[in-house]
């Protein structure tokens, strides 16, 4: 009976230590992702928004943390006001992916789609997770900043990739399903 315990207990750390990697490897693609796009512009889509430029200011991927910070303008000079919004989300320890996605009706988008794209993570809505947007919005002429900060939950990540990086990404997303949906799948059928 003690080498069964043994035994399943050495067989879940190996599971969790499996599923720990191929998080931190699909994190590791969506970082370099993030950095590549730091510092990019691209264009809103018209009558979306009361702004038509955005420019990816912070854009950084961790285990544990996602930020994401834009400026927003309007490149025609009709709109008197620029808006900084930076996400900040907070992943969830072994988070449940619902769905991996190339979300294509999104209004903001880069000059060289479909090269650039956004792709869009879904978690499992059981486990939310913390989701603070901090707004900033500048009047030009006057220099005057207004602040707000909103914190909520969210179970949902949009993230900009190349087109060249999408199937590296979804196969770490589907190596990382295989290391912690495949199991609960399994273990599913044998109850």
């Amino acid at each position: 009976m003690k080498k069964i315990i043994l035994i399943l207990l050495f067989l879940s750390g190996s599971l969790l230590f499996a599923q720990q990697k191929e998080w931190s490897q699909l994190m590791g693609l969506l970082q370099k992702e993030a950095a590549y796009f730091e510092d990019k512009s691209g264009f809103i889509q018209l009558g979306k928004s009361d702004h038509n430029t955005f420019t990816i200011e912070k854009n950084t991927v961790s285990d544990s943390l996602i930020v994401f910070g834009i400026r927003v303008r309007d490149r025609f000079g009709n709109e008197n006001s620029e808006r900084y919004v930076e996400e900040t989300i907070v992943l969830e320890p072994e988070p449940i992916i619902i769905s991996a996605e190339i979300y294509y009706d999104f209004s903001f988008y880069f000059e060289d789609f479909p090269d650039a794209q956004f792709l869009r993570l879904e978690f499992d809505e059981e486990f939310p997770m913390i989701d603070q947007v901090i707004n900033i919005y500048k009047d030009p002429k006057t220099d005057e900043e207004d602040r707000n900060q909103i914190e909520d939950t969210t179970n949902r990540i949009l993230l900009p990739i190349r087109v060249k990086s999408r199937e590296k990404i979804l196969n770490a997303v589907d190596e990382y399903q295989r290391g912690s949906l495949k199991p609960r799948l399994d273990d599913d059928r044998t109850h």
